[in-house]
């Protein structure tokens, strides 16, 4: 009967149910503690985060290691002067960017007062937003110097939101009383442009897409050299030294400037501003950037909502697994393949949708329950071989069973094929009368002891017992699985019933001073083998002329004779001793059968050597 590819049953129903069960429960729980969050995130950074085209719009003016090296360590005297005749010149010259940011953090400062009211004029020619530390500071000027804050047309918080691996990947875009840095940035740009600004919670953080990251190339003494960036860079070097040079302004006519930190925090006089990204290690001033070329393209994402992840894993969960369970193994397995890329696919849509969907849970769950099935399965398999080499024992030695089982493996399946094999028969010799003259618990221990003892000596040469008939015995050889020197081994069988079953004659004898012998008869040939019968009700046995004749054979042979026929002679001849037993008619059969009697196997003690 061929395996239906589907399946339905209540066990796999509960099975599904538990592992949906399961990822319900986790998902509950990873809402408020996932520490497979890292893992999530750096999955998605391998399918989503890689370096792009940097927007040609932001121009990136880096404080590096040029720049400290020729005008010193930041100072806030210095460089606010610095800055201040940079915003003048770019004035003068008719350059006047869409915004301009400042990831550097104008705090109160001794001395500053004169070079603060410089840096606010200047700063009130173009629009200026100035980056400050905390998004929580509730009171102006915000821990700025105040002339300077009422330079800056806005301001915005530069706090950067770092996971456990220290990777920047979300950022926060809107306070209640105050915008993050970038996101003031590109809200001035985009009212330049006449851009329509995207509404975005409040103290929620949001993922974005990176797109370009500097080459940062350190020193023997910690600092960074020949830094490169694929945003349009300039080192403040070259603005302080000749911002006034053409081919220096020819170089800032992107509409969106940002200056910051592009140097390392040895010596410089500026905090140490570097982080990690799924990109690779970047300024705080490159993730700016990012940030504002993301807002730019829409490339902002939101956490998929609890509820969704929730729902989604816990129906993905009980669907694969009820497939799983329900299909034939090796398509099961396929649906677990499926299952992993259905994932994959949820999370391709939710970040079409701008949703981040987290994965690795779902991806555990199904794994989880793919390894118990196929842990199961094994079990089923290994028990089911158990229970039919159990079933075959009955009939055949174990070590026949084990490779039946293991290289036969539709052997119960109905049907049968002609196979060469070697048949056995053996009956007790009178055993009807005798079994009318002794109680009937008598005549059981008599027939059990002489089954038994057949039963052995077919095993011990690699037989099998096809049936008992009464007191008869039918063994063959060769079937269900080969056999080496069969008909050899069912001679050694045969004359083993005879010699092994002397003790058993004699305690009857002894007993029931009841004479007990047996006739065994070999033939070996062609015979039709396998489960014959019907659906509910079926024999695995041997039918045909070779069985017949081995049946005709043992029923001519006298008490304690073991009778062979010529085809059998023939083939072991070199290895026995007979006696001519001549030529005997059987029924249906034209032609006579010569027979011979077996005396001796040569070096026979009792077990069969090769």
């Amino acid at each position: 009967m061929k395996n239906k590819i589907f399946r339905f049953s209540f066990k796999n129903l509960i099975f599904s149910g538990v592992a949906a069960l399961l990822m319900l429960i986790i998902s509950i729980i990873a809402t408020f503690y996932n520490p497979l969050g890292i893992v999530d995130s750096k999955l998605n950074d391998a399918m989503y985060q890689h370096v792009g085209d940097a927007a040609p719009e932001i121009l990136l003016v880096g404080i590096d290691d040029e720049t400290i090296e020729n005008y010193g360590a930041y100072d806030p005297v210095e460089y606010r002067g610095y800055f201040a005749n940079i915003l003048n010149m770019w004035d003068t010259k008719g350059y006047h960017p869409d915004a301009i940011g400042f990831d550097v953090i104008f705090n109160k400062a001794r001395d500053c007062d004169t070079v603060d009211s410089n840096l606010k004029s200047a700063m009130l020619k173009h629009n200026v937003i100035l980056g400050v530390n905390g998004m929580s500071r509730t009171e102006s000027p915000y821990g700025l110097s105040n002339t300077i804050y009422e330079g800056s047309k806005a301001i915005g918080y530069v706090d950067a939101k770092t996971d456990s691996d220290e990777a920047v990947r979300k950022t926060y875009l809107r306070s209640k009383n105050y915008d993050s840095l970038a996101y003031a940035i590109y809200s001035e740009y985009a009212n330049k442009n006449n851009i329509e600004l995207k509404a975005y919670d409040e103290n929620k953080a949001y993922y974005f897409k990176y797109y370009a990251k500097p080459e940062l190339n350190y020193t023997g003494d910690g600092k960074v050299q020949n830094v490169s960036s694929k945003f349009s860079y300039i080192s403040m070097a070259d603005l302080i030294r000749d911002s006034s040079n053409p081919s220096t302004y020819s170089r800032t006519r992107e509409k969106i400037v940002v200056f910051g930190s592009y140097a390392s925090a040895v010596d410089t006089g500026l905090s140490n501003d570097i982080y990690n990204s799924p990109i690779g290690e970047m300024f705080g001033v490159e993730v700016q950037c990012n940030i504002i070329e993301a807002l730019m393209n829409n490339e902002i994402y939101m956490d998929m909502p609890a509820y969704g992840n929730i729902l989604i894993n816990t129906f993905v969960a009980f669907a694969i697994t009820f497939l799983m369970t329900s299909l034939i193994f090796y398509l099961g397995m396929v649906a677990f393949l499926f299952g992993i890329g259905l994932e994959f696919i949820l999370s391709l849509i939710m970040y079409s949708a701008k949703l981040y969907y987290f994965i690795t849970l779902p991806l555990i769950v199904l794994t989880v329950a793919f390894v118990v099935l196929i842990i199961l399965h094994y079990y089923n398999e290994y028990k089911h071989k158990k229970e039919v080499i159990g079933t075959f024992k009955r009939y055949i030695s174990p070590d026949v069973a084990e490779a039946l089982v293991e290289k036969q493996r539709d052997a119960m399946a109905l049907g049968g094929r002609k196979r060469n094999v070697a048949c056995l028969f053996v009956d007790i010799r009178g055993f009807t009368k005798m079994s009318e003259e002794l109680n009937p618990e008598d005549v059981v221990d008599i027939l059990n002891g002489y089954l038994e003892m057949s039963t052995n000596q077919v095993f011990k040469y690699g037989g099998m017992v096809d049936k008992f008939i009464g007191d008869c015995v039918m063994a063959i050889f060769n079937a269900p699985v080969d056999l080496d020197d069969y008909i050899f081994k069912a001679v050694c069988a045969a004359y083993g019933i005879v010699k092994e079953g002397k003790p058993i004659c004699d305690r009857v004898f002894e007993k029931y001073n009841k004479k007990l012998e047996f006739g065994v008869g070999v033939h070996y040939g062609d015979a039709v083998i396998g489960n014959i019968g019907s659906k509910t009700r079926m024999d695995f046995t041997a039918i045909g002329d070779t069985v017949n004749t081995a049946s005709r054979i043992e029923a001519s042979a006298s008490g304690n004779q073991v009778l062979i026929s010529k085809d059998v002679y023939d083939v072991i001849k070199d290895r026995v001793e007979v006696i001519d037993a001549g030529d005997r008619m059987f029924k249906n059969k034209k032609e006579p059968v010569k027979c011979f009697e077996v005396v001796n196997i040569m070096g026979y003690e009792g077990e069969y050597h090769e």
